[in-house]
């Protein structure tokens, strides 16, 4: 049976999406060992499944159903930039969520206790909502990636419409990784915050 390399997630919007790749643009001077994350690759994680039989997928895409059953569409804000687990030993350089985060970690959750009853382990971290748009290759340049974390400016991007979440297959490449959408499940219609 084949397996494949899922995830649950929230898509950018487009014009969010040129926003944060001018911000990556921006720092690429300063940190060139640097994976940068390609634009329409941008997503927040909800939930990393790994590699997922594919006679479960319709059970996952149930479990999702069931998890967002009742939430009403949100907005995010999308602002600042930093880096796990810090500037200064960064592995992964991120992009801020703000208002509306608590609902995303709400969201996160949810997922991740209707899914934990198929089995996949559960989330032992807490929910730090992000979008991740670089990976860091080496240490060499970590002092220049420190500092232009500090003077890029990247607040106040943007907001993000919530209104539904992704489960995404993920093709490992050589030349980075293709997300495809295996199901896009809407929130509840209703409600506008």
């Amino acid at each position: 049976m084949d397996a494949v390399r899922t995830f649950v997630a929230v898509l950018i919007d487009e014009d969010l999406r040129n926003r944060i790749t001018e911000v990556q643009g921006r720092i690429k001077k300063l940190a060139p060992d640097v994976k940068w994350v390609a634009p329409e690759n941008l997503h927040v994680t909800l939930k990393f499944l790994g590699n997922v039989r594919e006679d479960l997928l319709p059970k996952v895409f149930l479990a999702v159903e069931e998890a967002v059953h009742g939430l009403w569409p949100f907005n995010v804000s999308v602002s600042g930039i930093g880096a796990f687990p810090n500037a200064r030993r960064a592995r992964v350089v991120w992009i801020g969520l703000e208002d509306g985060e608590d609902r995303l970690r709400e969201l996160a959750i949810s997922i991740n206790e209707k899914l934990a009853k198929l089995n996949f382990k559960r989330e032992e971290n807490e929910f730090k909502a992000h979008i991740t748009i670089g990976r860091v290759k080496t240490s060499r340049f970590l002092d220049e990636l420190a500092k232009g974390l500090v003077e890029v400016d990247a607040r106040d991007l943007g907001v993000q419409r919530v209104s539904s979440v992704a489960v995404m297959k993920s093709d490992l490449r050589r030349d980075g990784p293709i997300y495809t959408p295996l199901k896009i499940i809407e929130l509840s219609q209703r409600g506008v915050n």
